[in-house]
Parts: C-alpha cells; structure tokens; sequence
C-alpha cells in the first residue's frame, strides 16, 4: 500500500510549457556591386571568410586615398573580425609592376644620369625651353580641371625659374650664380623634363633592375605610412563617419567633425573615471536605481540595438557612430542633473556605457591599448601604468589645493587664490593635468593629451581677449555716447537751428526757423515737427544748467 508521501508525489504535474515566439534578428547585409543592391551575407564555408583586396600601385608617395582604402577596408575586416566574429583571412596585393611604374622608374632614372653628366647652366636652359614645348602643349589638350590646375601651378613654377637664368645667361654673370640658378630650374623642371628625356631615350633604358627598384622603395614607404595611419585616430574617425562605399568629403569640415566627436567621447570618457575614481565603500557601488537610471538603462539598450542594426545595414558606421554619440548625450544629461542634485550618479551604469563604447571604439581601431574605458593617454601601452601611477599623487594636490583656496577665501587672501588659479590654468596643462573646479563638488581632476590642453588654454585666452575687447568697446561707445549728449546739451535752443543755413534763412527771437533756405514760410507740419525738436533741447539745455549749479 503505498504512503501518504508517495500519493503527493505521484500527483505532482510539471505546468504546461512552450518555447518563446522570440523576435526577428538582424541579419548582416552587404552590399554586392554585381546586383548593385544589399544582399545577407553568407561565407561559402561556415564562419570562414576569405577576402582578396586590391592594394596600391607602389610608384609614388601614398596619397590620401590610398588612406582611404586601407583604412576603410581594415575597419570592415575588424568588424567582421571581431564584432560579428567571422573567421576572416584577409589578403591586400600590391601591384609593383605595371605600366605606370615602369614609366616612372624609366624618367628617374633618365633624369638621374642627366644629372650626373654635369651639364652647363646654358645647357640645362636649352634643354628646359625645349622640354617645355610639349609640356605646353599637353598643358592646353588638358580638360580634367584638377590635372590643368597641377600642369598650370608647375608651369608657373618653371617661368618663375626661367627668368633669373636667362638674364644671367645673357649677361654672362659669375659661374656660382649660373650654377644655383640653373639647379633651381633643373628642380622645378624635373617633372616636364623627364617627361622629354623620356621621349628621347626611354627605349634605350632596359636593365631590371632600373624597374625593382623603385616599387621596392616606394612599397615600404607605404606600409610605414599605412602604419603610422593605424594610430591616427582623428582620420579614422573622420572614416568612420563616412559611409565605405560612397564618396568621401575631403573638405576641412569633415576633418574638424572628427576632431569634435573625439574630443566629445573622450570628455565623457574623462568624465566617467573621475566618478569611479571618487572614494566609496562597498555598499555605494551598488546603489538603488530609480527612474533616472531605468530610463538611462533602456536607452543604453535601445542604443546596442540601433548599433547592431546599423552595422548589419552594409557595415554603416556612420549611423552606428551618431547613435553611440546620441547616447553619451543623455548619458551626459543625466549626470548633469545628477550633479545639480548634488546626488552621487550611478556608477555601475556608467561604467557600463563607458566599457561599451570603449569596446566598440576598439572594434573600430580608433582606441588601441589595453585600458578598458577611454582613449589612451601619454601614448600607447603607457595608459594604464601612467593613470594609475599618478592618479593617487594628483588627487593629494587637488585636495590640498581646495583646502588652500577654502581658506583663501575665507580669510579673503586674494594672492593665494590667484596662485591657486595658475596652478590649474597655466602649470598643470603643461603637464597634460585639467582640474575642473566645481561649485559644492569636490575639484575634478582629468589626464588629457598636453597639445589639446594648451589648445584650449589659447582658445580660452582668445575668447577672454574678445571678451575684454568687446567690454572696452562697449565702455568706450558709452563714454562716446555720454560725451555727444554733453556736448548737445551744452547747444542753447536758440543756437541749435542757426547753423543750418542750407535748411533755413529767417528766424525769430528765439531762434526759431521762420524761412526754408528759399525764403519760404515753412509749412505747418515742419514748424510743428521743429518745435518738437526745439522743445526737446530746450529740455536737455535746462539739465545741463542744473547739473553745473549742482557741481556735477
């Protein structure tokens, strides 16, 4: 007979379940040239992705679009690297061979051995007036306005050269002025003149090695230019900010945006270590949320979500970067009213946000470096060890500083809060230090990049000169203002009018117009405006006499 036990247990029903309906994910979408329209991306072997990139043509110095293209392809191998995290095999060749190298190397070479063959000033001037003919005519076939305005500021250059030369030449001046004045021209019309060596001679030139060595060079130029490029982060952003596949602004506007959005991440960056830098115990790490940071919380994940989506939408940074930027604004929101509260904010939920934008700066290659929040400071690989190790030490300063300036004002010691003041304005932007004084606040203290505080320092000093400008001349305008009533207050009615002989011929006893300049009796309507005008001085001239018997 079974148990009382037993019978409960045997009765015992697990509830009905069902799996989630779950919502649609957003799948990453490419677009492909061939349909010329956004297609999902699926690798050919699981995760695998092979990428074969077209490089640079190596005969010349990198130009901004070789940037363009190495930078651009190494953000979307780095994002579908590491954010959507494909198996990429990433291959860039560079062309070392090809017709414009080979042309390239030919004219070095051909204008390199001219060189050496020591030719005469009167030489190399015939030689140029020579090469000019063709360059004069390739000059005027020329219709692409970019290329005729380069041909044109060269040909400028050369007739600037010319000049000198030729007087010399024709007056036979000393052979040490022919001789620098030819090696000027010979330097400003390298380009033409190699250009007619090269007509001359280049089928003379056929040694290997003339066209090995020139792509060699100008290849390890690139990769140390393309190199140096991984560290540049504001043309990154600059990037970043630009969709990969269209036409990029090369303007200083889209330079100066990139510096403005970096420096607005790395205040909120800065901003973000100050509050998890400020002293609390355990228990104040993990404080109770209330709707300030239930709301900030769902506009953080609404922000991932739009980033995603973005970046699923053929890789589209630009978007994925103004919804990183819209939400450090309500993240900035929020601790300022937190701060006008006088309340401490919320310091797991912006550490949050702080390590997620991190994280996808990183995924970008705009934050290189092992710090977990912010851009690196004192350089890469010196960030962690530099904030660590003088943050205890610039914290001690700060708040002796504010004990100082407590005291300084209490006692009213002028001196010492102006010493106080040169600390923080002039003394520590020298050492890439900004301590942010705040009203009821203890003082914020921020490591910035040295260069971009004394920028500021200049442009704060520049504001506080216009300022000053402004304040003197307004003040002077006033004392002009005051002294043109002074000076008109001192006019006796009776004189205001007589000086106007153009205007008026008669006047009565008081000096009142009676007659236009004509002999006319004036109308009604002017002798009525004119006694208005007569009215308001007599007005003004009687203040005036008061004011001297009063000795103001």
């Amino acid at each position: 007979m079974a148990s009382t036990g037993d019978t409960a247990k045997a009765k015992r029903v697990q509830p009905p379940w069902s799996p989630p309906e779950g919502t649609d994910v957003s799948k990453l979408h490419l677009y492909n040239s061939l349909t010329r329209t956004k297609e999902v991306f699926v690798p050919q072997k699981g995760n695998k992705v092979l990428w074969y990139c077209c490089g640079p043509t190596v005969y010349d110095a990198s130009h901004m679009g070789h940037a363009r293209s190495y930078i651009s392809f190494d953000i979307l191998r780095r994002i579908l690297k590491d954010y959507f995290k494909y198996d990429v095999f990433y291959c860039m060749n560079v062309t070392d061979i090809d017709d414009k190298i080979i042309k390239r190397a030919r004219q070095n070479y051909l204008l390199e051995q001219y060189g050496e063959k020591k030719p005469s000033p009167s030489q190399i001037l015939q030689d140029v007036l020579t090469a000019r003919t063709p360059f004069k005519a390739k000059l005027a076939e020329t219709t692409d306005p970019d290329k005729k305005q380069m041909l044109e500021r060269l040909d400028a250059a050369v007739d600037a050269a010319l000049g000198p030369l030729q007087m010399s030449v024709q007056s036979n001046a000393a052979g040490d002025t022919l001789q620098n004045q030819a090696q000027v021209l010979l330097e400003e019309a390298k380009d033409l003149l190699s250009d007619w060596l090269d007509s001359q001679f280049g089928s003379q030139v056929t040694e290997n090695s003339i066209f090995s060595l020139l792509p060699k060079y100008w290849e390890g130029e690139y990769h140390k230019d393309m190199e140096a490029l991984n560290v540049t982060r504001q043309l990154r952003l600059a990037f970043l900010m630009h969709s990969w596949k269209d036409t990029l602004d090369y303007s200083n506007n889209t330079m100066e945006s990139a510096i403005q959005y970096e420096r607005f991440i790395n205040e909120f960056f800065l901003n973000v270590k100050d509050i998890l830098r400020s002293p609390t115990d355990i228990t104040g790490q993990f404080e109770k949320w209330e709707a300030e940071e239930i709301e900030l919380n769902k506009s953080f994940y609404e922000k991932k979500t739009s980033v995603h989506e973005a970046l699923c939408d053929n890789i589209d940074t630009r978007s994925a970067l103004e919804e990183m930027r819209a939400l450090v604004g309500q993240s900035n929101t929020y601790m300022a009213a937190r701060r006008s509260a006088k309340l401490p904010p919320n310091r797991m939920l912006l550490q949050s946000i702080a390590l997620y934008l991190t994280d996808m700066l990183k995924t970008f290659g705009a934050i290189e470096g092992s710090e977990p929040i912010g851009f690196p400071v004192g350089g890469n690989g010196q960030n962690a060890d530099l904030e660590s190790t003088v943050m205890p030490y610039l914290s001690v300063l700060s708040d002796f500083r504010e004990d100082v300036r407590k005291i300084a004002r209490e006692k009213k010691v002028t001196e010492l809060l102006r010493l106080c003041d040169e600390l923080r304005d002039d003394t520590l932007p020298e050492l890439g230090v900004r301590l942010e004084d705040r009203d009821g606040l203890p003082t914020s203290v921020k490591l910035v990049d040295k260069e971009t505080l004394l920028k500021e320092r200049e442009e704060r000093k520049k504001m506080e000169d216009e300022k000053k400008k402004k304040k003197e001349e307004a003040a002077r305008k006033k004392q002009e203002q005051e002294m043109a009533k002074l000076a008109k207050m001192k006019v006796k009615p009776s004189e205001m009018f007589r000086s106007e002989t153009d205007k008026y011929s008669n006047f009565d006893e008081t000096g009142f117009p009676a007659h236009d300049a004509e002999g006319k009796e004036l109308s009604k309507g002017l002798a009525k405006k004119l006694r208005k005008l007569y009215e308001a001085q007599e007005k003004l001239y009687n203040e005036y006499l008061q004011s001297t018997q009063n000795g103001s």
